[in-house]
């Protein structure tokens, strides 16, 4: 395996970046003052990179029980799972984008029917009682002034993604307090027992991390617009710029589909459930009390509780084929983001990490053809470096059939959805085995392109190291 004989040199070439070769083509450039070194170059890419991802991740309201060391552990987690395998971070905002404006058109059009209804009733009311000469007593009046104010907010797509991330929580005395589904919410609406946030509301829980927002922004200004700069001064850029490019540019789409959804929320809506069960009332933020919870044995469903239910379709004991079967299946459906098919929120404390709201098929569909796309872009930014010199020529055609393979493997996935829409499940099926070896070849290369970007560095020439001097004057780190 090539790549596996080039990861020694990854830690080597960061390492063995000699000084002497450094310093030779330093002295080559023309002004010293506008030269940077290979460290300058590392330690910008990475920051960028660092920067860029930690902001765009929009993670799901974590557990109102977890403290500060475990929510940030959580996040680091999926910051690390988007460095990793960025395609599949962005087919989890394409799901929750698609899902939360259903979500905001569905309970929009079950609000307004819910209000025309109460509002007829109350006019029916009034006019009988006024017909009789029966004064309606005061508090009936409330009530129904209280009908009439329940769901005067507009569903936005920001209350859409609320939902999906766990943002609306159920406390109810005699259970553990779980999130409320999709479908619960829907259900409320249309029987007027949800009283939905501001927007605003909402929206200032994202407000405590602006400044990590602005300092990525700035960042990726800055890395972009230098990027842009050096082949318009016919400057050459390294391997490991053009790979952090290609970072940013998915980055900035998965930051395009969460545009909408709260950043960092801490702390969910609460629900409490009072005399009438049609009647709920909501606070703007969780107080900052402890939670009394039930604790479970195991609080998340596991790995093995989706086994199960897939083990649920064969009959009798399942032989060693069957049980290599079931797992490609549930590995095939997490890559596919069908996977939340599989979670029951009554049974979890919080929604899971990657929990999209349960798609439809359709948006499922959707949502792998634009992730797909999008890795596409990925793997063509890649190619910007065909024609760059290289080291050697088995690290030059490592590099291109790498990123060929970036190209190339996710058409064959589109293949595979597009055959499926036009329901050719006898085709399918042999392209499906054939996609999960094609995982294998696609994180190889993914993993060969990494490698390179990081040896490569070993020998660049003296135009690498000149800077355009203008593109210092921004704010970067």
């Amino acid at each position: 395996m090539p790549s596996l004989i080039l990861l020694p040199e990854l830690s080597q070439s960061v390492g063995a970046l000699s000084q002497p070769t450094e310093s030779a083509a330093q002295a080559s450039c023309i002004d010293i003052n506008h030269c940077r070194t290979i460290w300058n170059i590392i330690w910008s890419c990475l920051a960028t990179i660092a920067a860029c991802t930690w902001v765009a991740v929009h993670r799901n309201v974590p557990d109102p029980r977890s403290g500060m060391i475990r929510v940030n552990l959580d996040r680091i987690a999926i910051t690390i799972c988007a460095l990793l395998v960025p395609e599949y971070i962005i087919g989890w905002a394409v799901r929750q984008w698609l899902t939360a404006h259903r979500i905001a058109q569905t309970n929009e059009k079950l609000a307004k029917e819910a209000r025309d209804c109460y509002r007829r009733r109350a006019a029916d009311v009034v006019t009988s009682d006024r017909d009789r000469g029966i004064v309606l007593p005061s508090d009936e009046r409330i009530e129904l002034l209280l009908r009439e104010a329940v769901q005067a907010e507009v569903w936005t797509v920001t209350h859409g993604f609320f939902v999906i991330m766990g943002g609306f929580y159920f406390l109810d005395p005699k259970s553990t307090p779980r999130p409320l589904s999709r479908e619960q919410v829907e259900e409320h609406v249309e029987n007027s027992s949800f009283e939905l946030p501001k927007k605003s509301d909402v929206d200032d829980k994202s407000k405590a991390d602006m400044f990590s927002k602005v300092v990525a922004s700035l960042q990726t200004l800055w890395f972009v617009m230098q990027s842009l700069a050096w082949p318009i001064q016919q400057l050459p850029l390294t391997k490991l710029e053009i790979a952090t490019l290609a970072y940013t540019s998915i980055n900035m789409a998965m930051y395009g589909f969460w545009w909408s959804k709260p950043l960092n929320v801490g702390r969910p809506v609460r629900m409490d459930e009072y005399g009438d069960a049609d009647v709920f009332s909501t606070s703007p933020s969780f107080s900052q009390e402890t939670l009394v919870m039930v604790d479970h044995s195991s609080p998340s469903i596991s790995d093995a509780d989706s086994m199960t239910s897939w083990s649920k379709k064969i009959e009798g004991s399942p032989t060693q084929m069957q049980l290599y079967i079931m797992k490609l299946a549930c590995l095939l459906k997490t890559v596919m983001g069908a996977q939340d098919d599989e979670v029951d929120l009554s049974k979890l404390s919080k929604v899971p990490n990657f929990y999209a709201g349960v798609p439809i098929d359709v948006h499922i569909i959707w949502a792998d053809l634009i992730t797909l796309i999008f890795a596409m872009v990925f793997g063509a930014v890649h190619c910007a470096a065909w024609s760059l010199t290289f080291p050697s020529q088995a690290e030059k055609l490592m590099r291109r059939a790498a990123s060929m393979a970036l190209v190339g493997i996710p058409v064959i996935y589109i293949l595979v959805v597009t055959l499926y829409m036009f329901e050719k499940q006898w085709l399918v099926k042999y392209l499906l085995l054939l996609s999960l070896i094609m995982i294998l070849f696609y994180l190889l290369a993914r993993l060969i392109l990494i490698v390179l970007a990081f040896t490569t560095l070993q020998s660049l020439p003296s135009a690498v190291l000149e800077t355009v001097h203008w593109t210092t004057f921004i704010p970067h780190l």
